[in-house]
C-alpha cells in the first residue's frame, strides 16, 4: 500500500511538471506571438507616420512655393507702381532741382 501511495504521489508530482511545463510553453509561445503582433504594429504604425510626414512636407512645400511665387508678383507689382510714380514725378523734380541749382 505505501509503494502505491508513493507511486501515486510520484505520479501526481509528474503531472504537476508536464502541466507546468506545458504553461510555460504555452506562455512563451503567446509571448513570442504578442512581440511578433507587436513589432508588426509598430512597423504598420511607422510606415504610417512616415507617409503622413512626407504628405505633410509635400503640402508645406507646395504652400510654400504657392507664397513665393505670390510675394515675388506682389513685390514686381509694387515695383512697376513705384516706377510709374517715379516716372510720372521725374519731370518736376528736375524741374525742381533744376529751379534750386539756377536759382
Amino acid at each position: 500500500m505505501a509503494k502505491d501511495m508513493l507511486d501515486a504521489i510520484y505520479a501526481a508530482e509528474e503531472a504537476c511538471r508536464q502541466r507546468e511545463s506545458e504553461a510555460k510553453a504555452k506562455a512563451e509561445q503567446s509571448v513570442a506571438a504578442a512581440r511578433k503582433e507587436a513589432e508588426a504594429l509598430i512597423a504598420a504604425r511607422t510606415r504610417k507616420a512616415e507617409e503622413d510626414a512626407e504628405a505633410a512636407l509635400a503640402a508645406a512645400q507646395a504652400n510654400s512655393e504657392a507664397r513665393l511665387r505670390q510675394a515675388k508678383a506682389d513685390a514686381e507689382a509694387e515695383c512697376r507702381k513705384i516706377a510709374a510714380d517715379a516716372a510720372k514725378k521725374r519731370p518736376s523734380v528736375v524741374k525742381q532741382a533744376a529751379e534750386a541749382i539756377l536759382g
